[in-house]
């Protein structure tokens, strides 16, 4: 599990309901930053002024729960699993935009103005630039980063799971990393991480990723991604009917 905390850690509880032996190993982790950008505790900001929130991430959620300030704003979210996290972080005026970012720009036509995208560092997508393109007040708050980690040493990987760009990179880095150091003692150029099957949330995830044999899930979802898994590590507990597939454009909700 390489997503960050705290989704890695449902995701495992959910990986061992399955069957499976998860390995937490975030190789993400959330930083909170300040609306100018520096790393601090002081929050994304003032609420004043703003007409709309847009969430196009989850963690960004999951940082604003710690200001109310914000939760009377109408929020537009990019898809269900960041609708859900803004609810579950005290929003009660959340759009859910289905998983693609030009549905979201659609719902956010005649929204309230201005229009303000929290969104993580190394954010990647062109919403607010579409936005202004079209005549309509908006602007982007920068309200988290995420700090590459390592991975652990471990005996024995059989399956990991990537849910986005930035960790297939870092984990590509890893890899090398782990291999060169002689990870969990094989000794020099070997490396459980480099040997193990690798699961993509999308083709965008498993790009970052050249010249390495990925499965990709058949939608960017959770579900589809442990659907997935199953299709190439069958787990006696699983329930799930293979899903994986080849390539082709799917919308995206980053999960982490």
């Amino acid at each position: 599990m390489t997503r960050p905390e705290p989704q890695a850690s449902g995701t495992a509880r959910r990986l061992a309901a399955l069957g499976y032996t998860p390995l937490v190993a975030p190789l993400l982790q959330v930083v909170p930053v300040t609306a100018d950008g520096t790393e601090a505790g002081e929050g994304p900001g003032s609420a004043n002024g703003i007409g709309t929130l847009a969430l196009t991430s989850r963690t960004a959620a999951l940082i604003l729960a710690a200001h109310p300030a914000f939760h009377s704003l109408p929020v537009a979210a990019v898809g269900s699993a960041t609708a859900a996290e803004a609810r579950r972080a005290g929003f009660t005026r959340v759009d859910d935009a289905a998983g693609t970012v030009d549905v979201l720009l659609d719902r956010l036509a005649g929204a309230p103005e201005p229009i303000v995208h929290m969104a993580g560092r190394e954010h990647t997508g062109d919403l607010v630039e579409r936005l202004v393109a079209r005549g309509q007040r908006a602007s982007r708050r920068i309200v988290y980063a995420m700090a590459p980690q390592r991975l652990p040493a471990a005996p024995r990987v059989d399956a990991v799971l990537i849910y986005s760009p930035r960790t297939a990179h870092v984990f590509s880095g890893e890899v090398t990393r782990a291999a060169d150091s002689g990870d969990a003692a094989q000794g020099a150029g070997t490396s459980p991480w480099d040997s193990a099957a690798v699961v993509a949330m999308s083709d965008k995830v498993a790009a970052a990723m050249p010249g390495r044999l990925v499965c990709v899930a058949s939608a960017p979802t959770e579900p589809a991604m442990l659907e997935a898994l199953a299709a190439i590590l069958p787990s006696p507990a699983s329930a799930f009917a293979p899903a994986a597939r080849g390539a082709g454009p799917q919308p995206s909700d980053p999960a982490g």
